[in-house]
């Protein structure tokens, strides 16, 4: 009895052996996870490279197209807007680009023009204006040296400025007359509306109807109440004269008639009153004023001396 019980308990732990056996084939084996770490750590990495080229891709089309944007909007400003361009020192090259025409007056003519605006401006002998075909932007600018009379038309939104050397005049819809000589000496004569001169150096002046400004290098030198009508008279072919020295009324026609006059010291200071109509030649001129002077005159080449 004994021994057979012997024998069923070795079977039974043989069974439990092969048992024992079978459940460890059937458990999974451990196993190292680090290489499946390293592949996925791999994979997000590469990812995020991806990620970043593209961004970098994208930041460098906008700065490409911004950088476009920018040039284009400059040259439109460029074009549209005198504002940007400092015309009493700009070259003919950049007074093209910026979309303005030249004009440039003869000796002893005059030209009249009316701008895109509707304004009315006439430019007296050996005087240059600079104006664009078509005003955009903020205000509306013109550059003139010589001497210029404007009849400016209203739009109160879109100020009017007359850039000349060393002054500006702003205005909104008026009628005056600038003269921009050239021996650093200037003037500005108010006939009707408003304006206001503001030079280089910073002086602001306003102007009521018949007030005259003289400035002297880019400052103002004096304010003073006139008759606007003998600064305009220009405009219909005459010259005022107001008392003026003859050497002053010398180079007046100098620079009118582009023929250098002189006058001797004691006869230069001699004054001069009444009218000259500048439709006749300059020997026609000088005869007119040897009616009011004696004088003789000599010419030297082609200069024009007036003696006691």
């Amino acid at each position: 009895m004994d021994n057979q019980s012997h024998i069923t308990s070795q079977e039974s732990q043989r069974q439990d052996v092969r048992l024992e056996s079978l459940l460890d084939a059937c458990r999974p084996e451990e196993f190292d996870n680090s290489r499946i770490k390293s592949l996925v750590r791999g994979k997000l990495m590469r990812e995020a490279m991806i990620r970043q080229r593209r961004r970098r891709h994208l930041i460098t089309a906008v700065a490409g197209i911004a950088a476009c944007v920018c040039i284009v909007a400059g040259v439109a400003l460029r074009l549209f807007s005198g504002g940007d361009v400092d015309l009493s020192h700009a070259t003919l090259a950049e007074v093209e680009e910026a979309g303005y025409t030249e004009l440039v007056v003869a000796p002893g003519k005059r030209a009249e023009l009316t701008l895109s605006d509707g304004t009315r401006l006439i430019a007296n002998s050996r005087t240059r204006v600079l104006y664009p075909e078509h005003f955009d932007g903020a205000e509306r600018r013109v550059y003139a040296n010589g001497e210029v009379y404007l009849e400016v038309a209203k739009d109160a939104a879109h100020p009017f400025v007359v850039e000349s050397n060393g002054f500006d005049v702003k205005v909104l819809g008026t009628v005056f007359n600038i003269t921009n000589t050239s021996d650093s000496t200037a003037s500005v004569v108010l006939v009707e509306g408003s304006v206001e001169v503001t030079t280089e150096r910073d002086d602001r002046v306003r102007l009521k109807p018949c007030d005259m400004v003289d400035l002297v290098n880019g400052e103002v030198s004096s304010l003073s109440h006139v008759d606007p009508a003998d600064y305009t008279l220009w405009i219909d072919g005459l010259m005022s004269l107001r008392g003026e020295s003859l050497s002053t009324l010398a180079q007046k026609l100098t620079d009118h008639y582009g023929v250098a006059i002189e006058c001797a010291p004691a006869l230069g200071r001699v004054k001069v009153y009444g009218k000259l109509d500048l439709h006749d030649s300059i020997e026609s001129v000088i005869s007119s004023i040897r009616e009011i002077v004696p004088m003789e005159i000599e010419r030297k080449g082609d200069r024009i001396i007036m003696r006691n």
